[in-house]
């Protein structure tokens, strides 16, 4: 790894990605530390330690509300959400779909499409938190925010335009920078909270008068969670094609064997993020209404604590991954683009019979890798639990895999292009 890192950095291209990167980084931290106006300081730490909205946004906003309710409060919360909003419509307008088989200008429509439907759920998600800041959440009789009509609009503006600022920079990013630089924005959020949950994690320990073996073992469970976790994005089936061979005067082509990779964590954090949202948004609606029976109802049974949340947590993790892999491939797609190819794999007929074998393939490997999933999501909250340490582990499962499936792009892109590299110098000679 060392030493792709030092190749990359004496090529020009890789450099000034690099160096893209790291000032992509400066420009996106620096402004989570922007406030927006009107907001109650005094009320900020005590509603950093509640659940709910609030704690949806720090996830994807990467801690900037540890200090205060800053600009990029929404992150690219909105722009996810339009993203999983059009695959699901893709599934079910085949006008969509088309588009995105339609190559380059077709994903670019469906691109335009995504930006539009994430700026109109800016808006609505930007004045959807204020008014939690202003009438769900109350500290000592105080609102974060004082309800007014300026404050109002002020605030949705301001949350709404450094949402779409975010997703016009990831954009930018990706093209000049390494990754993609929406994730890229989890990503770096997730990392500033490692020294703050650090600190907290020690002193809940010490508070609770744990026992040095209980955080050894903490701390050995989260290193075996990392390990686990990397070979299981790793991990992948590989399924051979053989082509055919073709001969064209007294020269043979074709007759190579490949092979296609089907990874195991194909869908990702995607099945993790769409269960958080399902089973979150009752939360977030109960914000607004903190004195109803149901929101006492849902507190009780189905806080991160409860066996029922973390239950009901898994069952959906498992349902959406099923469900994502089946937006994800399409094996008679596959199978098509293979036949065309002169392709086939061996012992399968081509056609249906190859569509049937990849749906095959890819249903035996969703199955472990959707309780592999859900087992990641909720072994964080439940081993706390059980050891007494409070909410604080270092990273909950989703932001695990968004760290470690992140951190594997950006360094197979440095691998590619200083391969890439390597070859021109070679041809160069």
């Amino acid at each position: 790894m060392w030493q792709v890192l030092k190749a990359s950095w004496e090529f020009k291209e890789t450099r000034v990605r690099i160096l893209y990167t790291v000032l992509f980084l400066v420009i996106f931290r620096a402004g989570t530390f922007l406030p927006i106006p009107g907001v109650n300081p005094e009320a900020i730490n005590v509603l950093q330690e509640q659940a709910g909205f609030l704690g949806i946004l720090n996830f994807f906003t990467g801690g900037s509300s540890y200090y205060t309710i800053s600009i990029f409060t929404l992150g690219v919360l909105p722009y996810i959400n339009a993203s999983i909003i059009m695959q699901l419509l893709g599934v079910i307008f085949p006008a969509l779909e088309n588009l995105r088989k339609e190559g380059e200008e077709g994903r670019k429509k469906l691109q335009m499409y995504v930006r539009w439907l994430g700026a109109a759920l800016s808006v609505i998600m930007s004045y959807a938190a204020y008014l939690y800041f202003s009438y769900g959440l109350a500290v000592g009789g105080s609102s974060l925010i004082t309800p007014s009509f300026q404050s109002a609009v002020v605030t949705t503006l301001i949350l709404a335009a450094g949402s779409m600022f975010l997703v016009w920079l990831g954009e930018v990013f990706t093209m000049k920078g390494l990754g993609n630089g929406v994730s890229l924005i989890i990503f770096s959020g997730i990392l500033a909270r490692v020294v703050p949950s650090l600190i907290q994690f020690f002193q809940t320990s010490k508070s609770a008068s744990s026992s040095i073996i209980s955080v050894v073992i903490a701390i050995i469970f989260g290193l075996a969670l990392v390990f686990i976790t990397t070979a299981a994005y790793l991990a992948e089936r590989k399924i051979p094609v053989q082509y055919a061979s073709r001969i064209r005067g007294t020269k043979v082509y074709g007759g190579q064997a490949t092979t296609i990779p089907i990874r195991l964590l194909q869908a990702g954090v995607m099945p993790i993020i769409f269960a958080s949202a399902f089973i979150n948004a009752p939360t977030v609606i109960s914000g607004w209404f903190p004195q109803s029976g149901f929101t006492k109802w849902w507190g009780t049974y189905f806080n991160h604590m409860t066996i029922w949340y973390n239950l009901a947590y898994f069952i959906l993790v498992i349902f959406f991954a099923y469900f994502y892999n089946t937006i994800a491939y399409d094996p008679d797609e596959i199978a098509k683009n293979i036949q065309k190819q002169g392709g086939f794999i061996p012992g399968i007929r081509p056609g249906k019979p190859t569509a049937d074998y990849i749906a095959g393939v890819i249903y035996r490997l969703t199955l472990p890798a959707s309780i592999f999933l859900g087992l990641v999501a909720v072994l964080p909250d439940l081993f706390m639990q059980l050891f007494g340490m409070g909410r604080l582990f270092l990273f909950g499962g989703t932001s695990l895999l968004i760290v470690i499936g992140v951190a594997l792009e950006i360094f197979r892109q440095l691998e590619a292009y200083v391969q890439l590299r390597h070859y021109k110098g070679f041809l160069e000679l």
